[in-house]
């Protein structure tokens, strides 16, 4: 009984331990966001990311760069002055990000959807409404 009980605390604690990885990846996932730095957004984005954004008709799939490029491109033209986290929703493997980009004029929808990979999270979709 007692193995047992060993066995459960290790599978706990690892399981705690990479959650607390995650966490740790979404938040400074979020913090370049506020921060609109690029490149240090780069290496969490998938190989392929689905990418929605307002000013495009359908919804593409892009790159990592192409991706990376996408989303900053639509913060320099729409002059997007930060990133505020409204919410975080983790689901398996899944956590759902949303959030509001800050523009002098205008406030867009961010959400974002992360997959927990070993190295941590990466993003397979985003979109800005």
């Amino acid at each position: 009984m007692g193995k047992i009980r060993h066995l459960l605390l290790l599978v706990l604690l690892a399981f705690a331990t990479t959650s607390a990885m995650a966490q740790n990846n979404v938040d400074a996932l979020v913090q370049n966001l506020q921060t609109a730095n690029f490149n240090n957004l780069l290496p969490f984005w998938d190989q392929q990311v689905e990418v929605t954004l307002l000013d495009m008709v359908n919804q593409k799939q892009m790159s990592a760069n192409e991706a990376n490029q996408q989303l900053q491109l639509f913060f320099n033209k729409k002059s997007i002055l930060g990133f505020e986290k409204n919410a975080e929703r983790k689901v398996g493997n899944t956590i759902y990000v949303t959030g509001k980009l800050l523009s002098g004029q205008n406030k867009y929808s961010l959400t974002l959807l992360l997959q927990e990979v070993k190295k941590g999270v990466t993003i397979v979709s985003v979109r800005v409404s």
